[in-house]
């Protein structure tokens, strides 16, 4: 049986004060054989006085009343306390009687315990129900929490294990039973995924035994329905299940299994021949990840990561892809053949910073008889960055140009990046000249790109290009997107560079006071640029810089109306360059000079010299150099009033 006291406050003494109504407090009843403390309060006041009173039962039979002993602090004294116990089921008066007379009174109720609980079963399964009962009346009915119960005794097991059922008559009076809830369980199976490859096996484990296995999608794994080995089939994700049936019936417990394709190399993918001083080879493979490697450094080295195959010496090379994945590690090789280069190759090469765009190189020969350029082969350049590779394979013997663009005008301007002839000039008459012998290779014949942009100043250079069909002046026609570029020969540097538009015009704007020559440059075209053009405080317009481009001869020359403008300041040209040896000298002089003529090869040794009388305005003069031999020979030409240095390149 459960005890219940009910401590209220205890007051000191029973001489009532008028803060409030003095009562008997605690729980008035109790079972057969517990007890209930009780005592005498104020109604929220302090009693003053000294003296205990006493307690009595009006029926010991059913209730004794003893004192509770001294119980001191919170206004508590000896007396003023009483245990009540039951004996027997009735009522029973209990009254207070303090020092001073004053009587207090409260019936007090004993409670038999109830008969006991009956009915069950008192182990069923979880959702199943058993009906108890209690002989006792007028009782209610509670349960722990593994079970439910109804007012009308009816119990629902919920959970699995041991609960309590309980009947409650009165104050406190109750009787209890002890019920068992069964219920089928299975342990839990790993929550992490597991993995196996395709064509393997592994095996899971469940420590309820007795149970079955089964798989979502035995196309993906299957699994044995005792065993718990499971078989991967194809890439894929399943459910594995292990089911336990017993006498509550089932449960169950899950878990995902990875089944991953078996590791794979592939097959490698790429050029199979190279050349020495060629471009790389970049070798793919569609599986991945994995590691590139070589089987013979000395004849070609390939990036781990990369696959870029370099060349360095004749010979074959078994390059390696090596995967590393589900069932370990697999490889696929594949053999490069290392040839010496049968033509031209080389760099180009970005000194300026970086270009990431397309860049094209040609490959351009000159007829020093028929004066005509011909581009006789083109190619992309490969990279990106600082250094791109070109090559030409299976060049003709002969005399070759190399010239490398961006390939977008847009791209050109906005990079300052302007078209570069081997090794390092804007015009081709420039250019490093290299004989090719068919068969042979010439390797690293580098283009190192030119940048075009210029200081900021106030002068302004602008004109335009048109067709003359090889007639003296003007056509119609315009010339659209041929690359202009300018040098200023005061401080002999590039100084901008641009592209005529639809109506074949084009401009040069923010360039320095200085003195400086347009160069128009098409692949088939020998120029004659415009050179004399001075631009001052006084003077720092200059918008008559215009060329004929005729597509007969292969020429482009100076617009009439350029060397009118041009007449008012002194200037030379020397034309046609290359040559096979006739030269022609023309110029703009203010006044009448004596000019000297002077020319060197390129060790500086001078082989010929002339004096030429400069009349005013325009004038020319020829010059006969056909008893040298071919290369490259530098003319300079001095008056009063000029100061002209140029290369010329004989070719017969």
């Amino acid at each position: 049986m459960r005890l219940f006291i009910t401590l209220s406050l205890l007051l000191s003494t029973f001489a009532f004060s008028a803060r409030g109504t003095a009562t008997i407090t605690g729980t008035l009843g109790a079972c057969i054989g517990d007890s209930s403390v009780l005592t005498v309060s104020s109604g929220g006041g302090i009693f003053s006085g000294s003296a205990p009173g006493t307690w009595s039962s009006s029926n010991i039979t059913v209730a004794t009343v003893g004192s509770a002993g001294i119980i001191t602090g919170g206004g508590v004294d000896s007396g003023a306390a009483a245990v009540v116990t039951g004996i027997s089921a009735g009522t029973a008066t209990i009254t207070f009687t303090d020092t001073s007379g004053a009587v207090l009174t409260a019936v007090f109720t004993v409670t038999a315990t109830p008969a006991g609980i009956t009915g069950g079963p008192t182990s069923f399964c979880v959702g199943s129900s058993a009906t108890f009962s209690d002989a006792t009346p007028g009782g209610t009915w509670s349960s722990d929490w593994g079970v439910t119960i109804t007012a009308a005794g009816v119990a629902t097991g919920a959970s699995g294990g041991v609960s309590g059922i309980y009947y409650t008559v009165g104050p406190g009076c109750y009787a209890a039973e002890s019920v068992t809830v069964n219920a089928t369980t299975v342990a839990s199976l790993d929550s992490e995924t597991g993995t196996v490859c395709v064509g393997s096996t592994v095996t899971l484990t469940d420590a309820t035994a007795g149970g079955t296995w089964s798989s979502s999608n035995p196309a993906i794994a299957t699994i044995g329905s005792s065993t718990g080995v499971v078989n991967g089939i194809s890439a894929g994700l399943v459910t594995i299940t292990y089911s336990v049936s017993g006498g509550c019936g089932a449960a169950f417990d899950t878990t995902h299994v990875v089944v991953s394709s078996t590791t794979s190399a592939g097959t490698i993918s790429g050029a199979s021949v190279m050349y020495i001083g060629g471009l790389p080879v970049t070798l793919t493979d569609g599986s991945s990840p994995g590691v590139w490697s070589g089987s013979s450094t000395p004849i070609a080295t390939v990036g781990s990561s990369t696959g870029v195959v370099t060349a360095v010496s004749a010979g074959t090379a078994t390059i390696t892809y090596t995967v590393t994945g589900c069932g370990g590690t697999a490889f696929t090789t594949a053999v490069v053949t290392v040839s010496a280069l049968n033509g031209i190759s080389g760099h180009v090469l970005f000194t300026g910073g970086f270009y990431y765009g397309n860049v094209k190189v040609w490959l351009i020969t000159y007829n020093p008889s028929t004066l005509d350029l011909e581009a006789v082969d083109s190619t992309i350049a490969v990279g990106s960055g600082t250094d791109l590779y070109y090559q030409f394979l299976g060049a003709a013997t002969d005399s070759f140009r190399m010239k490398a663009a961006l390939i977008g005008d847009t791209a050109g301007i906005t990079t300052g990046y302007i078209p570069t002839y081997h090794d390092t000039s804007f015009y081709w008459h420039d250019a490093t000249v290299l004989y090719h012998i068919s068969g042979t290779s010439d390797l690293n014949q580098n283009i190192s790109m030119l940048s075009g942009t210029t200081a900021s100043g106030p002068g302004f250079i602008a004109g335009n290009v048109l067709t003359g069909a090889n007639r003296s002046t003007s056509g119609s026609i315009p010339v659209v997107g041929m690359h202009m570029a300018v040098l200023n020969t005061t401080t002999n540097t590039i100084a901008g560079m641009a592209f005529t538009d639809a109506s074949g015009n084009y401009s040069f704007s923010n360039l320095p006071y200085g003195t400086y020559t347009v160069f128009p440059d098409s692949v088939n075209y020998a120029t004659t640029p415009l050179t004399g053009i001075t631009l001052s405080s006084s003077s720092a317009t200059f918008s008559a810089a215009t060329f004929i481009q005729h597509t007969v001869a292969k020429t482009i020359t100076p617009g009439a109306e350029s060397v009118k403008s041009l007449s008012s300041v002194s200037c030379v040209t020397v034309f046609p360059n290359p040559t096979n040896g006739k030269l022609n000298i023309q110029w703009t002089e203010k006044t009448a000079e004596k000019g000297t003529l002077k020319v060197s090869d390129l060790t500086g040794r001078e082989v010929y010299n002339a004096t030429i009388n400069m009349n005013e305005g325009t004038g020319s003069y020829a010059v006969d150099l056909s008893e040298f031999s071919n290369g490259l020979y530098l003319v300079k030409i001095k008056t009063a009033t000029l100061d002209y240095d140029n290369k010329i390149e004989i070719q017969h």
